[in-house]
């Protein structure tokens, strides 16, 4: 048996809504803040505040959710005999409507709760329902007319004006 054939085994043993959710999360941890913080459309504390704002949340989410699935997964015992294929089947349901209980209400509110006054530490300076500042754009030199291609534009008497879909 090779080795990528008895991870697959072993992580298929014990496959619980939970372990998909929180791989999930962690994804979304890592992946969110490093998009927010590379968005070059955004002011540099624009970026700063929504990728703190993505590491917070899932900081928050992970624990909850993690809680509430074991939670009802606990409570599994409450419907059916501990052992029963009955548990089994009670467990997973239970668990996965914990899961669902954190991140359709439970998250949200605690980030609400939570999120503002840490917020306000640690950026004080920075408030996200201020007006907008325009990024200001290099002056790039313009170029003459012998320069400008309208590559973007279709002739109306071309072929490629008349092909496509209809509506």
């Amino acid at each position: 048996m090779t080795l990528i054939h008895r991870l697959c085994e072993r992580l298929g043993e014990n496959n619980k809504p939970i372990y998909t959710v929180l791989a999930i999360a962690c994804g979304k941890g890592t992946v969110r803040p490093t998009l927010s913080i590379t968005d070059k459309k955004e002011s540099p504390d624009a970026r700063k505040y929504a990728a703190l704002r993505e590491l917070m949340t899932e900081f928050i989410g992970v624990p909850t959710t993690m809680a509430l699935g074991m939670i009802g997964e606990g409570c599994a015992s409450l419907i059916a005999k501990k052992g029963s294929t009955k548990y089994k089947n009670a467990s997973s349901v239970m668990s996965f409507l914990g899961i669902c209980a954190a991140a359709g209400y439970f998250v949200p509110k605690f980030c609400n709760i939570g999120m503002p006054p840490v917020m306000k530490k640690l950026m004080p300076n920075y408030n996200p329902d201020a007006p907008e500042q325009p990024i200001q754009k290099p002056l790039i030199p313009q170029h003459t007319d012998k320069y400008k291609y309208d590559i973007y534009r279709v002739k109306p008497d071309s072929v490629y004006f008349r092909a496509g879909m209809r509506v």
